[in-house]
């Protein structure tokens, strides 16, 4: 991307790939900037690029602003893109904003200053947890996961925890598994720690599955997450000290995103995504295969978000450089994961390092311990 930016010749792909950067570096205001001189510039003589270039600014608002700021966008396009492009596409998404007119905005309260919720930790499962409560008083355990999107849970806890369906269907995906369908929902109150939700967006899914994700998490602001705990910052308490720029991975919409860092494999720059939902120190998937080294091949039972998959695994080992720190490392590749990335940082890396991610500041860290396991 950073080629194409200073490289191509070409103006469009020029303001396409800054555009690009910014968003990637979750610096929504710069990208939007550029996504409406992009507008701005090619609705005239290219208006399918305008157009594209007018989506990614409603999801750089659904990011920053939430949906509500993000629809009215997009009822907007539709009325400057009128006679600029086949009627059908802001048809769609006239249906789109029409289908969303009544779901209530999310909203998440937390305390000013700094606080702490401890996490559950369970013999079985060596990830983080926390309580959600409803209003309704009932509560259930969920898992910490970075590498989810919004809430997700099975039908039973969405009932005991009393999720109002909303009736739009969909589809999702995990690790192995492909078109997992999917009901929305919304949990009108609940609280976790100290922190309340209200009309929370649930994705409710076949099999047994409680998950806290990061479209939640990052409207904490700053935390660091260790094993046994999840730190939150405030506006004006002290901060771990972290120059890294913030990188993520969205899509076009902004209606979901992911942290992820750059690791060095055998001298090679990866982006890896933080996913405290996995288990794992470090994963990869088939494209790891081609620099690193497998030892051995194997089966293993994972359960996964539409059910529990028997999976090929290949050992692999590889020189990974985290933070500064080279690392040794034998860790699994799975050949038929679906991943985007290539390489997964676990829940299991937790023992040497904290994650630590600032969505205010736009920094986020491995903070390696003083020990490495």
């Amino acid at each position: 991307m950073a080629a194409l930016y200073q490289q191509n010749p070409d103006p469009a792909v020029h303001v396409l790939a800054a555009m690009a950067l910014e968003r990637i570096h979750f610096n929504l205001d710069k990208a939007t900037e550029d996504a409406r001189l992009c507008e701005k510039e090619l609705i005239a003589t290219q208006p399918a690029v305008a157009l594209y270039c007018a989506r990614f600014l409603s999801g750089n608002l659904r990011l920053a602003q939430g949906d509500a700021a993000a629809d009215a966008e997009e009822q907007d396009i539709v009325r400057r893109f009128a006679g600029h492009v086949p009627q059908r596409e802001l048809d769609r998404m006239s249906t789109y904003v029409a289908s969303q007119r009544d779901t209530p905005p999310f909203r998440l309260s937390r305390p000013d200053g700094d606080f702490t919720i401890p996490l559950l930790q369970s013999l079985r499962d060596n990830r983080g947890a926390v309580m959600l409560e409803a209003a309704n008083g009932s509560s259930v355990r969920m898992t910490l996961d970075t590498g989810a999107g919004a809430i997700v849970m099975d039908m039973d806890t969405a009932v005991k925890l009393g999720v109002r369906a909303l009736g739009t269907d969909g589809k999702t995906r995990g690790l192995l598994s492909k078109d997992v369908p999917v009901t929305h929902g919304i949990l009108e109150q609940g609280h976790l720690g100290p922190v309340t939700l209200e009309n929370a967006p649930v994705e409710i899914v076949p099999n047994d599955r409680r998950l806290i994700g990061l479209d939640v998490l990052r409207l904490l602001g700053a935390f660091r997450v260790t094993r046994r705990e999840l730190n939150v910052y405030g506006k004006t308490g002290t901060r771990p000290t972290c120059n890294e720029p913030m990188l993520v991975s969205s899509d076009l919409w902004g209606q979901t995103v992911r942290t992820v860092v750059a690791l060095s494999v055998n001298g090679n720059l990866r982006a890896s995504l933080l996913d405290t939902g996995s288990s794992f120190y470090l994963n990869g998937n088939q494209a790891a295969m081609d620099e690193v080294e497998a030892s051995s091949h194997h089966s293993m039972r994972i359960s996964d978000i539409g059910a529990s998959r028997l999976a090929r695994v290949k050992q692999a080992t590889a020189n990974v450089i985290v933070s500064g720190q080279p690392i040794h490392m034998t860790f699994g590749v799975f050949p038929d994961a679906d991943l985007a990335w290539s390489y997964i940082l676990g829940s299991g890396a937790l023992g040497d390092m904290d994650f630590y991610m600032d969505f205010e500041q736009r920094h986020t860290c491995l903070l390696l311990h003083d020990n490495l396991r």
